[in-house]
């Protein structure tokens, strides 16, 4: 029995292996289709994104594939309303403080090869029939292209099969949401234009919303249109005819659309799954939630997903924690799900409005708005996916729930940080810094309960060994508001679970306990 199957090798899925690998599990990925997608498919990806991509060991080629969107402009009548250039954003401490513009099927590509060198494979043509849970694990069908079938067993099987998941239909969990009703068409051109090349544009006309999305290479773009006047069970024929006479028509340009690539025509959906988890079986991505494409929301969740799953998993699987502490993959990511579609919703909403009043009024306030810093922050951290905070549970107490980066900008902190282990990290204060005996003591609370997946670092600021991290400019005392001792434990996903008084260490081996001992009818998984 393989410790965990992954189903869909999508970014959602291969994030998930790629990670359990990384945690010393045994893993099996499949997926339905012969060969990757070559399709562009989801555009975007955003900072919180690439910093796991960071970790994971992958970044370096993902930013060589993949081009900075400099800018956004809100353009209606000819006229530009309003201008987001991403680098002025605030973007907190983030590491990657960009939009990166990388296709899909790039993406891919470069978690694939990380997952090849990591030892792992994906199996294609293979596509889940069925699936049971059994004591211990959970039984499934996996059937191959020459029609053989094989019954394969699973402790733990995760669904990333996109959103119409054969695992969903397997667990019999419903979708809550609605559909739009509005039909887009979507198109990857290249266009000569008086555009300005790597930025975006979003064209408000009285005939329907334009999205204009810079891509890879210069002058090859995204084209999202709405088209008012269609219904989903309609037939739209897209060909460059077509959508010259669209682009023209709303930009009021002079451009020439040429290369026509991949199409798509959509209804933009809003559902997500009733529950993330049933058992052993865990949904994740575009099988957990369905949404407009506005934003580029959801390739980055689905990564952030899996991110969030694999190290409960694999201390649950080790008998190193009990199994509740799955239950909070559904209690921190799904209503991280839930705000997504809502804000999404209400953005489509807002660009497919028909009544010229409501397009006129939208527009006057989208350019007051636009004016204000505070607002076109919103499109840096916030979008960005570096302001996420998790509630209260076993995984974090009350007092934690934020990201750690974003905690302490020190570089010297973030190059420790990487890696599939927790971190424990111990301040001395700005006032009356601990003693020798006093670290050493909260360093073996630390092992003693974690064992080897937990790394001590004790904050310094003038380090004399390995153990000891470099803060001689203060930035990670000030950053975690360290006047006095402090004990802040880091989890993997590099989200901080417990911040308390390093000179109170009960409160430290509490959490500890609650979270590292299992329930005594729990084995270990061998």
């Amino acid at each position: 029995m393989i410790d965990v199957l992954v189903i869909g090798a999508g970014p959602t899925g291969l994030v998930a292996a790629i990670d359990a690998l990384r945690h010393g599990l045994s893993v099996r990925i499949v997926d339905q289709n012969e060969r990757r997608s070559p399709h562009s498919k989801a555009l975007v990806l955003h900072s919180r994104s690439l910093e796991v991509l960071d970790d994971l060991g992958c970044v370096g080629a993902v930013l060589e594939a993949g081009r900075e969107f400099k800018a956004l402009n809100l353009v209606a009548g000819g006229a530009r309303l309003g201008r987001i250039e991403f680098s002025t954003l605030s973007w907190d401490d983030a590491p990657y403080p960009v939009w990166l513009t990388i296709p899909q099927s790039e993406t891919e590509r470069c978690l694939e090869e990380r997952l090849n060198a990591l030892g792992g494979a994906v199996e294609r043509q293979t596509a889940l029939r069925s699936a049971r849970e059994v004591q211990g694990g959970v039984e499934v069908e996996l059937a191959r292209a020459d029609g053989t079938v094989e019954t394969c067993r699973a402790a733990w099987l995760i669904g990333c099969d996109g959103a119409r998941s054969d695992v969903r239909r397997c667990l019999k969990v419903p979708l809550v949401g609605d559909s739009s009703g509005e039909v887009f068409v979507l198109a990857d051109v290249a266009l000569e234009s008086p555009l300005t090349d790597a930025e975006g544009y979003n064209v408000l006309s009285p005939e329907g919303v334009l999205l204009i999305v810079p891509m890879k290479t210069p002058g090859q773009v995204r084209l999202i249109a709405h088209l008012p006047k269609a219904r989903p069970e309609d037939s739209v024929q897209v060909d460059l005819p077509m959508l010259q006479r669209l682009v023209d028509s709303r930009t009021g340009l002079r451009t020439k659309l040429s290369s026509l690539g991949w199409t798509s025509v959509f209804s933009p959906k809003h559902f997500i799954a009733g529950a993330l988890r049933v058992g052993r079986v865990f949904l994740a991505g575009d099988a957990a939630h369905i949404h407009s494409p506005v934003g580029g929301q959801g390739l980055n969740t689905g990564i952030q997903d899996s991110y969030n799953l694999i190290w409960k998993l694999a201390l649950v699987h080790r008998g190193r924690a009990p199994s509740s502490l799955l239950d909070t993959y559904e209690a921190e990511r799904h209503p991280v799900g839930e705000r997504m579609i809502r804000g999404v919703r209400r953005a489509t909403r807002g660009l497919t409005l028909r009544p010229r009043l409501l397009q006129w009024v939208r527009n006057r306030r989208a350019a007051l708005l636009l004016r204000f810093a505070r607002v076109r922050n919103l499109m840096g951290a916030p979008l960005g996916m570096m302001q996420l905070r998790y509630p209260r549970s076993i995984a974090t107490t009350a007092e934690a729930g934020a990201r750690a980066a974003q905690q302490a900008s020190s570089p010297h902190l973030t190059g420790r940080l990487r890696g599939p282990h927790h971190t424990l990290l111990v301040l001395d204060g700005r006032r009356a810094p601990l003693t020798p005996l006093e670290v050493g003591a909260l360093a073996e609370l630390a092992r003693g309960l974690a064992g080897p997946a937990v790394e001590v670092l004790h904050v310094h600021p003038s380090p004399s060994s390995a153990e000891q991290l470099d803060d001689r400019d203060g930035l990670i005392h000030r950053a975690f508001g360290a006047h006095e001792p402090a004990a802040v434990w880091i989890r993997p996903d590099k989200y901080v679970a417990f911040r308390g008084d390093a000179r109170a260490p009960e409160t430290l081996r509490a959490f500890l306990q609650h979270l590292f001992t299992p329930h005594p009818q729990e084995k270990p998984h061998e």
